[in-house]
């Protein structure tokens, strides 16, 4: 069986190059501006949060159909100072000390401000082109393809549990981001890995859908579900994941007693 891989900003497509479309015609171009507008807001006015992440795991060790359920990991991900730290708290429903990115298989990070922000960061100077108008739970959206080059990526691949030396590659990548036609925020983002031939991981995939929730009495954009799928020759694993439970982000205080007065 391979050794477990690691996969930050993972995707969800084909492997291969990107697939063609349109340029970007003036009205097209000005909406794009308006969601990295949006974007870019997102990224800066997220609160601090907690919230359970559920990932239901399952493998299919020869690449013929024969799937197999690996685990369930439940993780409390909390989100403050625009960091993401990831808890590992159970595995199938029994507690755990083990360190998250020491749990073996497939595991993934990014789905929050990392990602969605890193495609429309100018720095990452993304290639967009026009693929339409679509439907997505019933909002129309506007669907755009996007490439970054390697020199301009964060999106990192590790294979095995240590994260230096060559089994920890930078990598170019595409995908799609389906953008509201009304609020101009993003309601989905693909990703896929495009990966050097020499590498054990052969293809990173990932969606992540983005709904409203709750936290702290308002209402923010932010992971509802998310679908990653790696490969490794013949092996392929596939990650379920759910965001539940977002509430408010509080640092945990420590609380002492002083001892009563003397009487006098």
């Amino acid at each position: 069986m391979p050794a477990p891989a690691h996969l930050a900003l993972c995707a969800l497509l084909a492997a291969g190059a990107p697939a063609l479309a349109q340029p970007l015609e003036p009205e097209q171009a000005g909406l794009l501006e308006k969601a990295r507008d949006a974007a870019i807001r997102y990224s800066a006015s997220l609160p601090d949060f907690l919230c359970t992440e559920v990932i239901h795991r399952t493998q299919d060790l020869q690449g013929n159909g024969r799937w197999r359920s690996l685990d369930t990991l439940t993780v409390k991900l909390s989100y403050s100072d625009h960091k993401e730290d990831y808890k590992l708290m159970e595995v199938n429903g029994k507690p755990t000390v083990l360190d998250y990115m020491y749990a073996g298989g497939a595991l993934s990070t990014g789905e929050f401000g990392t990602s969605l922000f890193s495609v429309f960061d100018p720095r990452s100077n993304a290639e967009f082109r026009w693929k339409g108008w679509t439907t997505l739970r019933k909002r129309r959206v506007a669907r755009y393809s996007f490439h970054i080059a390697r020199e301009h990526s964060i999106y990192q691949i590790q294979y095995g549990s240590v994260p230096v030396g060559p089994n920890l590659i930078v990598v170019p990548y595409h995908g799609e981001v389906y953008v509201d036609q009304e609020t101009h925020m993003a309601l989905r983002l693909t990703q896929q890995a495009e990966i050097p031939g020499s590498f054990p991981i052969t293809a990173s995939e990932s969606t992540v859908d983005y709904e409203f929730a709750a936290v702290g009495g308002r209402q923010f954009l932010l992971p509802s579900h998310a679908f990653v799928r790696t490969k490794s020759g013949r092996f392929v694993a596939e990650n379920n994941v759910e965001f539940r439970q977002y509430r408010k982000f509080q640092t945990e205080a420590n609380i002492t007693f002083d001892p009563p007065p003397d009487k006098p």
